[in-house]
């Protein structure tokens, strides 16, 4: 039985899912929004795993490996025990760090690439909004009276960009007010 050449060259098959944007379909702000809420749940759940393996070393090692004597003081001040158990906080500390960038990456790893390159757009396109609505008016605002979200941190939807945008608004109204009052 012999086998044809074009038997295989056929093209595989790939798999798409609903939400991955190509070129006639543009990511939505939904959807941007939601795969950001996604990213940052991998962040949190990595930070927190980061945190629990590194805190459990840390202590392993400074509470139960090194060795210290418990009339000496370390720095001049500190008792050996307190000084390894900061230790073993720090390098928790430390994991918790590094847990963040190793979530991000695990996402970006599991996340299409094209989906990627649309994320990227929207976050540059994101923040150039957020640049052209904020008011700029620093000058008269005071660690009493801080401008509302400079960044946009809040935002996680459009209602919240709805929100954040009436916010703006109001202080650059409020700003402009006391430039024509003063």
């Amino acid at each position: 039985m012999r086998c044809s050449a074009g038997a295989f060259s056929q093209t595989p098959r790939i798999r798409t899912f609903a939400t991955s944007p190509t070129a006639s379909q543009p990511l939505s702000w939904t959807t941007y929004f939601n795969l950001k809420s996604q990213l940052k749940t991998y962040e949190r759940a990595a930070s927190i795993a980061g945190f629990v393996s590194f805190f459990s070393a840390g202590s392993f090692y400074f509470l139960g490996v090194a060795d210290f004597d418990p009339t000496d003081l370390y720095f001049g001040v500190m008792d050996p025990s307190f000084a390894y158990s900061m230790g073993a906080l720090g390098v928790g500390v430390l994991g918790a760090v590094a847990g963040t960038f190793a979530g991000s990456a695990v996402w970006r790893g599991v996340t299409n690439k094209n989906i990627l390159a649309a994320i990227d757009g929207k976050d540059k396109e994101f923040f150039q909004r957020i640049q052209k609505f904020r008011p700029q008016g620093q000058l008269r605002l005071s660690v009493d009276n801080p401008m509302p979200d400079y960044y946009g941190e809040s935002i996680k939807s459009i209602q919240g960009y709805r929100a954040w945008l009436k916010k703006q608004r109001n202080v650059r109204m409020t700003l402009h007010a006391g430039l024509m009052a003063g």
